[in-house]
């Protein structure tokens, strides 16, 4: 039988953690919008200093067998461009139903407001019956454009 994969949940958050004796996770701060404010026009190639983890649920169909898949996670700004481009994985041994995947990424690339996604592709599409989009997360960017006033220079 053709070993397949599904994908339960994706979620984007500030980060999470695993409990060293439950094995339970928990998610901080979950991220649906974001709002920066600038003070002027958006350099390209913009990189704020903003955490984000990219985490989700996995299952398989049938257990017994060890079981691994390549992926790429990528981000996509509102006109479909691609502004960052990861690698992972996931490796099951015989036993494991489940499998969490937590992607971590240091900055967050701007380029224009509006809804920027996560996508997860297979890099093995004969692992998951054919399909390369695996899962998505999505969150919306709002920019608030306002003067910034700097506390170390004086106000006349």
């Amino acid at each position: 039988m053709k070993e397949t994969i599904k994908n339960l949940w994706t979620i984007v958050a500030q980060s999470s953690a695993v409990d060293r004796d439950s094995n339970s996770l928990s998610l901080f701060d979950i991220v649906e919008e974001i709002t920066f404010q600038v003070g002027g026009v958006i350099p390209d190639k913009a990189v704020l200093p903003f955490n984000l983890q990219v985490v989700s649920l996995w299952e398989r169909d049938e257990v017994g067998t060890d079981f691994d898949l390549k992926l790429k996670i990528i981000l996509r700004d509102p006109k479909n461009q691609i502004l960052h481009e990861g690698e992972g994985a996931i490796k099951m041994e015989p036993t494991h139903k489940r499998f969490r995947l937590r992607a971590q990424f240091q900055g967050f690339p701007v380029t224009v407001p509006g809804t920027y996604r996560y996508e997860i592709i297979s890099a093995q599409p004969e692992k998951t019956d054919g399909k390369e989009l695996l899962a998505t997360a999505s969150m919306d960017v709002k920019i608030a454009y306002q003067a910034v006033i700097s506390p170390i220079q004086p106000t006349k």
